[in-house]
């Protein structure tokens, strides 16, 4: 009764929103329509620029790295809901819904809630949290018609961006206010979506250009796993309490200050209150894990400012300076997060075929912690500062270049270090071919510096860990070639082949024995845990992914990711049995963190001028399959291998009016896509049907 509640809600908002936008519909003369044939071109696609290879444009066809572009067309007709759901158009790009409002999001392997080797930016601003090195991707979002790409580069780029880009960058960049003026609304829900709608108002002048907007959304729970709900007494079968209601707005102000200088401002304010639950290990009083269900509150707000000063059509300076506050509280532990971030890039003219950019970035980043009985952290200021250099040599006018480079980076967590790379790419008319060898590293963040945090309890035990300021950072090598063709106007095909090799991954390893919990009524033990670096380890494999314009209304899109890894403890654990034991679980665990194949396959259809039909199909092999062994009271959690599929209906009802009916998860009412994290437990994604009206005058 409460889902057919919902699809009357829905339907009826529908309604009222047409009946209530259709007399302006006459009002508007030359306006520009939502609808665009089919995204862009291939010519467009090939000449469109990146920025996120070498912080400077250039075009994306002649990329020397595995870049991918989600353009702001795709993730419309891909129906997606949010920029995770988007980012599974990415090849390499592993996106896993952990419950109905958390996802997991990696690029080739060890995905986890909080993937600690994916950089992401926000126009420019690091989204992820030194506190772990992961995103609290249930706290990121923006209006998706305002997204004007997303730039996915897989493989390290740590001499670009620094530490934490190891195994990748999302670069998620908005659009300029000058491309959003006048009004639009958007308005939406359905069975899992229950409701959301956006309204945003833009307007420019000769030198200016401006947009507001408001958002919000209100998000049903998943369905409670029988493993999850039988051993802790949950209402299995039933709508888990992992709902979720999101409120955001902000602005931007693009001003052309002179015919050379471009300066944006712009800022963001969001709330968030996400169901969750899951068990809990009190410290020390209680030892066996406690089921809770509670709403976590997530809220902050940034500002973001950008000046771009042309010296030349080849030289400029871009600063950009930016401030970040978010304030989060769950069961296990409060965070309130300070992040102040200076950048600064010379892009000096080309001088004897040399195209050199140099760059120097500070940030401050303050942490304040709200202990709970499960987690403690003390308070703390993180202090980062880098310096870059990059130099592209053109050998071969318009046909080779050459790019190296090398990022020094020192922070509160580690001392200094140097991530260099090497890059090269032939290109001809119709094919191109690239190479790259580089560095990076994965600094320590503060939970693993100063966290005591209860991991698990039962059976006379308390497993805690704890962080000592042991762990130093991880190494990464990696080493890739591509291949893009192009051999006529309507086919792009790109491979790419890598090797990557990791030196001392950190995890959680024990070397003490079980003590007594002093004046534990029951006499439990303590078993410390502690953070170290643990394990080596190569991931190899490869990426393509093909698009092919079969006629003016049709085209077809394909991906497919293989990925092999290997792990094995570090060597100074060999000569301890105990150690090396425990290390021996923890590769079974990350190796099978991410499955081996993942691959989309999508067609978009155009069959008049006004109707639009596409259907994504998305799968992937069985992974997790004994992550842990048996799980909790000897019940495994298994991800099996899947495919989903999405579908959208859109019509262009007016000139000013676009009607999207979407469904996701098409094949199966629901299904598992990942296993409990330690903060949290899963739960199924449910097959989702909702309507969405956009109108724009």
């Amino acid at each position: 009764m409460e889902r057919l509640s919902h699809r009357r809600v829905c339907f009826g908002l529908t309604v009222l929103v047409l009946f209530f936008l259709s007399p302006f519909t006459t009002l508007a003369e030359e306006q520009v329509s939502t609808k665009e044939m089919l995204g862009l071109s291939m010519e467009e696609l090939m000449n469109i620029k990146v920025i996120s290879a070498s912080k400077r444009e250039e075009d994306y066809y002649s990329t020397a790295a595995a870049i991918f572009v989600i353009s702001n067309d795709d993730i419309r007709r891909s129906g997606a809901r949010s920029i995770p759901e988007a980012l599974r158009l990415a090849p390499g790009v592993e996106v896993n819904r952990v419950n109905a409002n958390q996802y997991a999001v990696a690029i080739r392997g060890q995905n986890d809630l909080f993937s600690d080797k994916l950089l992401v930016l926000m126009d420019g601003r690091t989204l992820y949290t030194p506190t772990t090195s992961g995103v609290f991707w249930l706290a990121q979002n923006y209006p998706l018609n305002d997204i004007e790409r997303i730039e996915v580069i897989r493989g390290t780029s740590g001499a670009i961006w620094g530490a934490n880009a190891v195994n990748g960058v999302i670069n998620i960049i908005t659009k300029n206010a000058n491309d959003t003026t006048g009004t639009f609304i958007s308005v939406g829900g359905g069975i899992e979506e229950k409701a959301f709608g956006t309204i945003r108002f833009g307007t420019e002048s000769d030198k200016a250009a401006y947009r507001a907007y408001i958002m919000t959304e209100q998000r049903d729970g998943g369905i409670f796993p029988q493993e999850s709900a039988q051993p802790i007494a949950f209402p299995g079968t039933q709508d888990s309490p992992d709902d979720r209601k999101f409120s955001q707005g902000g602005f931007r102000i693009d001003w052309l200050m002179d015919d050379r200088t471009d300066i944006s401002f712009h800022g963001d304010l969001y709330s968030v209150k996400a169901g969750a639950f899951g068990t809990y290990v009190p410290f020390p009083f209680v030892s066996a894990e406690q089921p809770y269900t509670t709403t976590d509150s997530y809220r902050g707000y940034n500002l973001v400012t950008k000046i771009d000063r042309e010296f030349s059509d080849e030289s400029s300076l871009v600063a950009q300076l930016f401030f970040d506050e978010y304030n989060f509280d769950t069961i296990s532990y409060g965070e309130k997060r300070d992040t102040f971030d200076i950048d600064l890039q010379y892009n000096a003219a080309k001088l004897f075929g040399n195209l050199i950019s140099v760059g120097i970035n500070y940030r401050n980043s303050r942490s304040t912690i709200t202990d709970k009985p499960t987690l403690q952290m003390p308070d703390d200021s993180m202090n980062l500062i880098s310096l870059f250099i990059n130099d592209e040599i053109e050998l071969i006018p318009n046909r080779l270049r050459l790019i190296a480079g090398a990022k020094f980076e020192k922070s509160s967590y580690m001392s200094w270090q140097i991530q260099p790379h090497l890059r090269a790419i032939y290109s001809e008319d119709h094919w191109s071919l690239w190479a790259a060898a580089s560095k990076a590293v994965r600094s320590p963040n503060k939970a693993e510096e100063s966290v005591k945090a209860n991991v698990s309890g039962g059976f006379g035990f308390v497993v805690r860990g704890v962080g000592n300021g042991s762990v130093e950072p991880e190494t990464v090598m990696s080493y890739e070639a591509g291949i893009r063709l192009h051999p006529n106007d309507n086919i792009l095909f790109q491979l790419t082949a890598f090797r990557i090799n990791y030196r001392s991954i950190s995890d959680l390893n024990g070397d003490k024995l079980p003590t007594p919990i002093p004046g534990h009524p029951l006499g439990y033990l303590h078993v410390p845990f502690y953070y170290k670096n643990v394990l080596d380890g190569k991931t190899e494999g490869f990426e393509a992914d093909i698009t092919f314009q079969i006629n003016d209304w049709a085209k077809i899109k394909g991906t497919y990711g293989f990925l092999h890894q290997s792990y094995k403890p570090v060597a100074s654990l060999t000569s301890n049995p105990l150690l090396y034991k425990e290390a021996l679980s923890t590769v079974l665990s990350t190796t099978k963190q991410s499955p081996k194949n993942r691959y989309s396959i999508g067609l978009s259809l155009d069959p008049t001028d006004s109707l639009e039909l596409d259907v994504n199909l998305y799968g992937w092999s069985l992974y997790r399959d004994d992550n842990f062994g048996p799980g909790f009271l000897g019940v495994d959690r298994v991800v099996n291998s899947y495919n989903r599929v999405d579908a959208r209906i859109g019509w262009q009802a007016t000139d000013n009016m676009h009607i999207t009916l979407a469904g996701q998860n098409l094949l199966k009412a629901a299904h598992r896509e990942d296993v409990d994290s330690a903060l949290e437990f899963s739960s199924l994604a449910q097959q989702s049907f909702y309507i969405k009206v956009d109108y724009q005058y």
